[in-house]
This record gives C-alpha cells, sequence and structure tokens, in this order.
C-alpha cells in the first residue's frame, strides 16, 4: 500500500530583537527522517546565539482562519526541531537573560510548510536496454506520487543517467527518454526524488548487450574485372557480370571507434565474353582469345574486419584483409592448353551498409584480390547486395 504523507517544506527570513541587538536567522532548513522506517519531515529554525541568554521560548502560532498557538518550547539550544503539518504558520522567539529576565520578543515572522508527496515505484518495463538493438531508448514507471517535480533519474555504482524528456501521463505513470549515445552499460536503480527530500528507488534495469557478437548474412552480386597480369592479358579488362558472394560476418558488438571481427565468404564467377562488358581498347591477340576462352572461378575467403559504425548504428563502413583460395577451371593459356588449378590469393575489401529496414541492409563495396601462382594477376570485384543482420 502506497504511504502518503504530507510533510513540509519551510520558507524563512527572520530577524529577531534582544537587549537591542539583531538576533538574526543563519541556517533554516528541512531534513528526512527515517528513524522508525517511516519518512518524517524535520524543521530545522536557527538564530545566532546571544552572549547572556540562558534560553529562549519559541511560540508557533498555527492560521486556521485566524492565528492560534500550535507549539510553545524553550530550547538552551540556538535552534529547535518540530514536525509541523502543511499550513500556514508564524513565530517568535524570546530570550532570557542569567537571572531568567524576558528580554525583548521578535517580531512575528510568517511562513509556509508546504504538502511533499512520498513517491513510490510498482514495476517498470522493459527490463533492460539491449545497445545492440535498434530502438527507441524509452522506459516506462508505474508507482504512485510521481510528479511533474520529481526529479526521476538512473544510477548504478559509478554513472548516474538522466533522462532527456519525461513524460507524465499521471501521478502513477511516466515514461523517460533517453539520449541512445549517452547510455553506458551497468546495472542501474531507478530513483525518485520528490520536491520536500522524500525518494524511492527500484531495480536492477539493465544496460547491456544481449550477444558479444552481431552477425551478418551477405548475399551481393559480385561482377569480376580482370586489372592487371596474366588474367587480363589473356581476357582484357573487361566487366564480367556473372558472379555472385555468399559471406558471414561476425563483428563485435560492444560499441567502440572500430569493432573488429572475422569474415568467411565463398565467390563464383563465370568469366566469359558474351556476358562481359568490354570497358576498353584491346589488341587483336586479346580480343581473340577472350572470345574463344571462358573460366569458372570458385574461390573461399578468410578475411580479419574492421567496422565503424555511424548514425546509431544505421550505417556502417567495414575494411577486410586476409587470405584466399581460388579453384580455376576451363581457363585456356595463350597455347590454349586448359589450366585447372588452386590459386592462393590475398584479400583487401571496403564496402558501406545501409540500414534498408529493420535489420535489413542493403551494401556497396569492392573487394581486391591478387593472384600468387604462375599466372599472377589482379582482380577487382564491385559487390552490391543485401544483409541480414541478426
Amino acid at each position: 500500500m502506497v504511504i502518503e504523507k504530507l510533510l513540509g517544506k519551510i520558507i524563512l527570513a527572520a530577524v529577531f530583537l534582544f537587549s537591542c541587538q539583531a538576533l538574526c536567522a543563519q541556517q533554516a532548513g528541512y531534513y528526512v527522517d527515517y528513524s522508525d522506517n517511516k519518512p518524517r519531515l524535520v524543521q530545522r529554525f536557527v538564530w545566532d546565539r546571544e552572549e547572556y541568554a540562558l534560553y529562549y521560548e519559541v511560540l508557533i502560532y498555527a492560521d486556521s482562519g485566524g492565528y492560534r498557538e500550535y507549539l510553545k518550547e524553550t530550547t538552551e539550544d540556538n535552534f529547535l526541531l518540530v514536525s509541523l503539518p502543511p499550513g500556514r504558520y508564524r513565530y517568535s522567539v524570546t530570550p532570557y537573560d542569567l537571572l531568567e529576565i524576558r528580554g525583548e520578543t521578535s517580531e512575528w515572522k510568517e511562513f509556509e510548510v508546504l504538502p511533499a508527496f512520498q513517491p513510490a515505484l510498482e514495476s517498470f518495463t522493459p527490463q533492460a536496454f539491449y545497445l545492440d538493438q535498434r530502438i527507441e531508448r524509452e522506459l516506462h514507471i508505474y508507482g504512485a506520487n510521481l510528479l511533474e517535480e520529481s526529479d526521476i533519474y538512473l544510477q548504478s555504482s559509478t554513472d548516474f543517467l538522466y533522462p532527456d524528456r519525461v513524460i507524465i501521463a499521471n501521478n502513477g505513470s511516466v515514461t523517460l527518454f533517453f539520449d541512445d549515445m549517452k547510455l553506458v552499460p551497468g546495472d542501474y536503480d531507478i530513483h525518485v526524488r520528490n520536491p520536500g527530500g522524500l525518494n524511492a528507488q527500484l531495480g536492477e534495469f539493465v544496460i547491456g548487450y544481449r550477444k558479444p557478437m552481431d552477425f551478418f548474412l551477405k548475399l551481393s552480386w559480385s561482377p569480376l574485372i580482370p586489372i592487371y597480369g596474366y588474367m587480363k592479358e589473356i581476357m582484357g579488362s573487361n566487366v564480367y557480370f556473372a558472379g555472385m558472394t555468399f559471406s558471414f560476418e561476425t563483428i563485435s558488438s560492444v560499441r567502440g571507434n572500430f569493432n573488429g571481427g572475422l569474415e568467411l565468404a565463398a565467390s563464383v564467377n563465370f568469366l566469359k565474353s558474351a556476358v562481359s562488358l568490354q570497358t576498353g581498347n584491346e589488341d587483336f591477340q586479346t580480343g581473340f582469345l577472350g572470345a574463344e576462352t571462358e573460366a569458372l572461378l570458385v574461390s573461399f575467403d578468410l578475411n580479419f574486419a574492421l567496422q565503424r559504425r555511424f548514425n546509431r548504428g544505421r550505417m556502417a563502413f567495414t575494411f577486410r584483409f586476409g587470405v584466399g583460395a581460388v579453384a580455376m577451371s576451363g581457363f585456356r593459356n595463350y597455347e590454349q592448353n586448359d589450366i585447372n588449378d588452386i590459386i592462393v590469393q590475398l584479400n583487401l575489401g571496403a564496402d558501406y551498409i545501409v540500414m534498408l529496414y529493420k535489420n535489413f541492409n542493403i551494401e556497396a563495396g569492392v573487394d581486391f584480390n591478387n593472384y600468387i601462382s604462375s599466372i599472377s594477376s589482379g582482380i577487382l570485384k564491385p559487390r552490391l547486395g543485401v544483409v541480414w543482420q541478426f
């Protein structure tokens, strides 16, 4: 059951007179006492200590359609602790000297005790923010006495997180909106502090990752362009359209400037003049042989990957480097002999992916392969494809 207790906030400014000298308020305020396991707001009145005062008499009157005496206290200290319910009051202080002779009473000073409400937290949803999810960061909190003036925030053992925006639906429901880029992984408690100092907390809310790695399945159209070496001499610098690449990429999901990972890729390219586009003037021999030559290339690659993410993870640039093996069949050399061989290649690549819809992305990039063999060659493979991130 929600405890709702009205407590107070004091507005004080006082000047007390004694022996023709001013007694000035030094510091007045309040604090919350939890000694009985129930919050109780204690107001504190303070005034300057008079050198020859033995004790002070404090009168507090409450306004109930007219001021009437509410409390009369004596104290040897220059302060008084009370716990007053909400309402309007006035008070005065009268000093008594060492001979217990009554001094001059200060003028009446009015003040007001404002109501304060004990907040309560019952539940919240979701239970966690996962940083590897691309969603709006909204935290819904349910309880009681959640006010427009309430200070609501998240606290871990090392960090405080404050929402960018707060919407109070009613005093039992509130929605917090956080900036995704300001979130810090950790275990947090939800804190609510109401005017007057009454507070409540509820945990445990988690900011973290669902999984340590993000996975990318890619299917790309990847035409092949010989750019130097033996392949260019035989086939020419044509764009051979018949090519596909399938790759599986795993990248660290932990946020950083660059995320590391690995890529496994398999490509198939069919080189034939009938499915190519000539990009430049070729000599007679190359053009003739290219028209008579075809080849099937099947490659398998293992690459290291470095990824830089942008726009809250909706875009990413990936740079790759590694090695692979190419199975070549049906390729004819100058002597018109078929070459069927397995060739080692060095790989460099880069691509840019953009979120298309939820976990689906589009990819555009290019790979460079250098064949290390007796038919050393350089190959470019542009990429254009779709990506499923999970």
